[in-house]
């Protein structure tokens, strides 16, 4: 099921995180890529809480977001142009156990290539595709490069994969 704020992109049903109209316990897996540094500052662990509230108990929570990571931060044009902001691994991981959350892995993948891929992105392809309204292939040599660099973890990856599951209580 795809949950999203903007009608545009046809989503299965629309909504804010801040208030998902779902039963609670509803998800084995509930997938927050790339969002969640779009939401106002400080308000992180509310939105973790409504997924949270989402989530079955035994269920899991993966997260990702760009990584805090100077020359990433400098090259990333999705920064300037839509406000997203990075965090560093401990800060996520902060916000996921605010939310009462626990961490069965943090990590940071990717590189300098998926970087180099973004920037050519947002310079070109993203241009060209507004203005001719038609998707535009992105070049297969830097998928290739990024992809690979998506396999060896690094504090200097440039996004954070968290795979989080409800607290456990024990007595």
């Amino acid at each position: 099921m795809n949950i999203d704020i903007d009608r545009k992109v046809s989503p299965d049903i629309v909504a804010t995180v801040f208030y998902l109209p779902l039963r609670s316990e509803t998800f084995d897996t509930v997938l927050f890529t790339d969002v969640i540094q779009y939401l106002p500052v400080n308000r992180e662990i509310q939105g973790l809480l409504e997924l949270k509230r989402c989530s079955k108990k035994t269920g899991r929570i993966i997260l990702s977001a760009p990584n805090s990571v100077a020359l990433f931060t400098l090259l990333d044009p999705d920064r300037w142009l839509f406000g997203n902001r990075p965090y560093t691994l401990e800060r996520l991981s902060e916000i996921a156990i605010g939310a009462g959350l626990q961490i069965e892995l943090a990590t940071a993948l990717g590189g300098t290539w998926e970087a180099m891929g973004l920037l050519v992105y947002y310079l070109t392809g993203y241009p060209v595709s507004r203005l001719f309204r038609r998707n535009v292939t992105y070049p297969a040599r830097l998928a290739k490069l990024s992809d690979a660099q998506y396999h060896h973890a690094s504090k200097k990856g440039y996004t954070i994969f968290i795979v989080c599951r409800q607290r456990s209580l024990h007595f």
